[in-house]
C-alpha cells in the first residue's frame, strides 16, 4: 500500500498508544462462519454498535461445521473500555481448513484515525475481494501448538483498502477462563499484537494426536537413546540464558577432537505424517566451517528402527529409508552461521554420474529470500511439516517455517513405494567432519504430532 507523505504524518500523529507512546501501525485480523453462545451481555463487534465498556461474560464458542477442522473465537484482549485510544482490541471469527466462507472482524481501539474513527479489519464472503487464503491446523505461539491453529488472509481495513494478516489462535481453556490466546499480525502495516483474552473464547474442533512432547524438564534424558553417552556430547542446561521455557533445555556440546554424536527417540512403528516443532539457540560466534548435521526426521521400516543408519551416501530405494534433514546451509571454510535449510535423502534425489562409484549425499533445499538468518545467541523457532507419499504416487511434501514464517515449501515428492516405511525417529545430531572449537548449541520445547484425521 502506497501512503503520501501526508498520511504518514498524520497517521503519526494519530496513532497513540496509552500513555502517549506512537503506534505506528494499524489493524489485523481475524475469520469464518463461527456460532457464537453468548451469555450476558453481547460483544458487539461484527457491528457498528457502540460496545460497553465493561467485560461482562462473553460466552463459548461453537462452530458453525460440526466436524470439520475448525477454529473459531469471540472476545476481547485489553482492559480499556470501548472508546477510542483504549487498551481494547475486540474479535470475532470462524475459520474452517477447507477456507469455506471464512469471516472477520477484528477492531482495535489503540488505533485511531484522523477524524476520529477507530481501525478495523474485515473478512466478508461478501466482499469477494477478502478472503481466507491458508490454514493451518497448529500455532507456533500456543505453549502446545496442538491447541491451537493459524490461518492467513486478505481483509479490508476500514478505510477501504485491502492488507494481508496473519492470525493465530490457542484453544488453551474454557469460555472466560482467560487461559485463550490470540495473536494478529500485519506485516505491510507493521502491526503485531496479542495476547490472553480478557473476555470471550477460542474454540478449536478436535485435537491431533501428540506424539512427543519434551521440554526437559524432568531434568534426565532418560527417555533419548545416545550414542556413546560416555562422551558426555549431550547434556541438561540450567543457564536461564539458555532454557527458552521453564528450567533446563537440551545442551548439545561439539569440540574439536570429537566430532559425532547423537541423540534419539522413536516412535515405532511409525506415522505417515507428522510436524515437529522446537526452538534451539546456537552459541554466539558459533563457528560452522566445516559444516554441520543438527535436526533429523528420519523414516525407517516399520520393523526395523536402525534402518536409516548407516545410509549416508546412499541414495534410498523406496523400501530401505528416507532422511529429512534440517541444518543450517554450509560453505567450506566459512564459519558464519547460515539460514536453516532442508537437507534431503529421498529416491529421487540427484546424485552424481559416478553413483554409486561417488557417493550421493543429501540435496539442499533452500529458503526463499529473503532468508532469516540463524543469529548466534537468539533463540530461532523451527516447525517443519513431513508428509509422504502414497506409494506409487508422487504426493509428498516437507515444509519449514522459521519465526512463524513458511520459508520452504516442496511438493510432489515420493519419499516411498511401500507402507513399511513410515515417520518413526528424530534426532538431534551432533556431527562436524571435524571440530574447529569447543562450542555449544540449545534445543528447547520438542513436539512432534500427527495431525488430527491422519491415520497412521
Amino acid at each position: 500500500m502506497n501512503k503520501s507523505p501526508v498520511d504518514i504524518a498524520d497517521e503519526e500523529t494519530r496513532l497513540v498508544k496509552p500513555g502517549g507512546s506512537l503506534m505506528r501501525d494499524s489493524i489485523s485480523y481475524l475469520g469464518t462462519r463461527f456460532t457464537l453462545l453468548i451469555a450476558g451481555t453481547t460483544l458487539a463487534a461484527a457491528c457498528d454498535e457502540p460496545v460497553s465498556p465493561v467485560h461482562s461474560t462473553v460466552g463459548a464458542a461453537s462452530l458453525s461445521q460440526a466436524g470439520a477442522d475448525a477454529v473459531g473465537g469471540l472476545g476481547t484482549l485489553g482492559t480499556g473500555s470501548a472508546t477510542p485510544g483504549s487498551d481494547r482490541q475486540e474479535f470475532n471469527f470462524d475459520v474452517t481448513a477447507d477456507l469455506s466462507g471464512g469471516q472477520l472482524f477484528y477492531r482495535d481501539w489503540t488505533v485511531v484515525r484522523s477524524d476520529g474513527t477507530v481501525g478495523t479489519l474485515t473478512v466478508d464472503p461478501a466482499d469477494p475481494a477478502t478472503a481466507i487464503t491458508a490454514y493451518r491446523d497448529w500455532a507456533s505461539a500456543c505453549a502446545d501448538p496442538t491447541h491451537g491453529a493459524e490461518f492467513d488472509g486478505t481483509g479490508r481495513l476500514d478505510r477501504g483498502d485491502l492488507t494481508s494478516f496473519t492470525v493465530a489462535a490457542c484453544d488453551n481453556g474454557a469460555a472466560e477462563s482467560g487461559a485463550d490466546f490470540l495473536q494478529m499480525n500485519v506485516p505491510p502495516l507493521g502491526y503485531s499484537h496479542g495476547g490472553s483474552l480478557s473476555s470471550g473464547d477460542v474454540a478449536k474442533s478436535g485435537t491431533a494426536t501428540v506424539i512427543l512432547q519434551d521440554g526437559f524438564e524432568s531434568g534426565n534424558l532418560s527417555e533419548w537413546t545416545q550414542d556413546n553417552p560416555g562422551a558426555n556430547r549431550y547434556s541438561l542446561s540450567t543457564d536461564p540464558a539458555r532454557v527458552k521455557s521453564g528450567m533446563y533445555s537440551l545442551q548439545a556440546l561439539f569440540t574439536p577432537t570429537n566430532t559425532y554424536g547423537l541423540i534419539t527417540r522413536w516412535f515405532m512403528p511409525g506415522y505417515d505424517e507428522v510436524y515437529v516443532k522446537f526452538s534451539v539457540m546456537f552459541e554466539e560466534n558459533f563457528d560452522e566451517r566445516y559444516g554441520l548435521h543438527f535436526l533429523t526426521m528420519a523414516g525407517n521400516g516399520i520393523d526395523d528402527p536402525y534402518s536409516s543408519w548407516g545410509k549416508a551416501g546412499i541414495r534410498p530405494n523406496g523400501t530401505d529409508y528416507f532422511y529429512a534433514g534440517v541444518d543450517p546451509e554450509f560453505i567450506n571454510g566459512d564459519p558464519a552461521l547460515k539460514p536453516l535449510h532442508f537437507y534431503t535423502y529421498w529416491p529421487d534425489m540427484t546424485c552424481p554420474p559416478l553413483y554409486p562409484d561417488d557417493p550421493c549425499y543429501g540435496n539442499p533445499f533452500y529458503q526463499t529470500s529473503p532468508k532469516i538468518p540463524l543469529v548466534g545467541g537468539q533463540w530461532q523457532e523451527v516447525v517443519f511439516h513431513i508428509k509422504l507419499n502414497t506409494p506409487g504416487q508422487y504426493d509428498g511434501s516437507q515444509t519449514l517455517w522459521i519465526n512463524g514464517v513458511k520459508k520452504i515449501d516442496v511438493q510432489n515428492m515420493r519419499w516411498r513405494t511401500t507402507t513399511d516405511l513410515r515417520l518413526n525417529e528424530i534426532r538431534f545430531d551432533n556431527y562436524m567432519s571435524q571440530g574447529p572449537t569447543t562450542e555449544y548449541l540449545w534445543v528447547d520445547e520438542v513436539t512432534v504430532w500427527r495431525p488430527r484425521g491422519v491415520c497412521c
